[in-house]
């Protein structure tokens, strides 16, 4: 039986999020709210899967089993009612390792990409380690969301723009993207010859009246210049098991990409990864459908609540993601000064607007994806030290 109520203390077990940050930090006494894991026990069909692997007692190389693909073509036609091809479907170990193999296989140094601010860092990075320059325009809040600015687009882009780097739903603004703006934005790519890579992860959580959908449902001539990457690592919190995939509907596009992975070392498989792909998308639909449930009563009270706290800020309407976007412009001067009172006086971390790029210092990004009570410890810090 599921129980997300449960409070895990995961300090001591290496967790980036927990031990990374307090080594970061240089203490182990705040509350870690930023980094995007869950702290909820996965399903417990893929623990005794784990389990079977550990058993064994035999951890060598691993082969790609032919489940992988299979599991992800029955969940995105399941889940998001899009019919995939399991050819399409590439093994990868990381979606970031994905950004940096593409960026380097379908561009050159000195080309441009872009990707809107505000950005998973990840992302940028893969662009801009690579020798590529980051054309990085913000998408604009206009009547409390943040919504794609074509017109800025179409000023930005020019013939050496070879690549566009899109979120969906959007990391950190929560946003899930409607047909309408998934159409217009495959439009402009294809106009401009641009190849789209679109990273998924968060797909599986929406908040309540919100409909997911897929670049991969648009019927658009960007079908021939799309790669999709997602992992069901967000959906069954098993992050640490460096699994993913791409979904390339170009078979001439597919073969260079593979070939791409195969150049840079990055075609083995693990083990571990493996053996989760072989039922998580089959077999626990329950789980993402009872997180939902759990994310969307945290997004409730952490909207009932923090504005007793700070009555001047704005949190951003959740769409999608186990994520908030809170705007802190109006209860802080600076974002120093913010992190100064989250940090040392409330003993809180969240992550800084500053961290996803520029133009958005003052906001926040808050982890909900955690047991209420956690979140109550963190109202009640945060009320002790504003009083």
């Amino acid at each position: 039986m599921l129980d997300f109520s449960q409070v895990i203390n995961r300090r001591g077990t290496d967790s980036y999020k927990w031990d990374g940050s307090d080594r970061e930090l240089g203490n182990t006494q705040c509350l870690q709210m930023g980094c995007a894991d869950m702290d909820f026990e996965t399903a417990p069909e893929l623990v005794d899967a784990l389990r079977q692997v550990v058993e064994h007692k035999v951890y060598g190389y691993a082969t790609l089993s032919p489940e992988f693909a299979r599991g992800v073509v029955s969940w995105y036609g399941t889940r998001h009612h899009v019919k995939l091809q399991p050819e399409w479907v590439l093994h990868s170990p990381r979606i970031v390792i994905s950004a940096s193999v593409v960026v380097r296989a379908l561009s050159q140094a000195g080309d441009k990409v872009i990707l809107h601010t505000p950005y998973y860092p990840p992302l940028d990075c893969a662009t801009q380690s690579q020798g590529r320059v980051a054309v990085e325009p913000p998408l604009v809040l206009k009547d409390g969301r943040f919504v794609i600015d074509f017109e800025q687009l179409e000023r930005l882009v020019d013939d050496s723009t070879k690549l566009m780097i899109f979120v969906s739903p959007h990391n950190p603004t929560t946003r899930v993207w409607t047909r309408s703006e998934l159409e217009q934005l495959a439009d402009f790519c294809v106009r401009h010859h641009l190849y789209l890579f679109v990273d998924e992860i968060h797909c599986d959580f929406t908040a309540p009246g919100q409909n997911f959908i897929s670049m991969l449902e648009i019927a658009s001539p960007i079908q021939e210049r799309l790669i999709v990457v997602n992992s069901a690592a967000k959906s069954f919190n098993i992050m640490g098991c460096a699994i993913s995939y791409l979904i390339i509907p170009n078979d001439e596009l597919r073969a260079q990409i593979e070939n791409a992975f195969v150049q840079a070392g990055e075609e083995d498989t693990n083990i571990f990864g493996n053996a989760l792909m072989k039922v998580a998308y089959q077999k626990c639909g329950y789980y993402v459908d009872a997180v939902n449930e759990v994310i969307n009563a945290n997004d409730a009270y952490v909207r009932q609540e923090l504005p007793t706290i700070f009555p001047k800020a704005k949190i951003i309407p959740r769409e999608g993601s186990y994520l908030l976007w809170i705007d802190l412009r109006d209860e802080f001067a600076n974002e120093q000064e913010m992190q100064d009172f989250l940090i040392n006086k409330a003993h809180i971390f969240w992550l800084e607007g500053s961290h996803f790029g520029p133009h958005f210092e003052g906001y926040a990004r808050v982890n909900i994806g955690c047991p209420k009570a956690t979140l109550e410890e963190m109202m009640r810090r945060l009320r002790a030290a504003r009083a």
